[in-house]
């Protein structure tokens, strides 16, 4: 995992299917709506951590965000978010990191 070189552009990988892709977003953006503006497959609702459908598996260096928030420790609860899974809509990017896409449906 790399950062670019502005301070500003971090670089978040991407897994989706196996494979790896860069995502390069600003320092403080939404991980869920920097995904949809790259057009990244994602589901999700409400973007308020109601609904859980951005619920993905994260490597999120202590640096690299805060910790779970509240809303993510009580919609996922303590397990899942133990074993790395967060919700994007809740994640505002400040270091690399590195997502896990949930596979899609055909």
């Amino acid at each position: 995992m790399s950062v670019e070189r502005s301070a500003d552009r971090i670089t978040v990988t991407i897994i989706q299917h196996g494979v790896r892709h860069q995502l390069h977003v600003k320092r403080g953006d939404n991980l869920l709506m920097a995904m949809v503006r790259a057009k990244f497959p994602v589901e999700y609702m409400c973007t308020t951590g109601k609904c859980t459908t951005c619920r993905m598996l994260m490597e999120v260096p202590p640096e690299s965000a805060a910790p779970a928030s509240e809303t993510e420790r009580y919609r996922l609860g303590a397990p899942a978010v133990e074993q790395g899974y967060r919700l994007a809509c809740q994640l505002y990017v400040e270091g690399p990191l590195t997502v896990c896409l949930p596979d899609q449906p055909n």
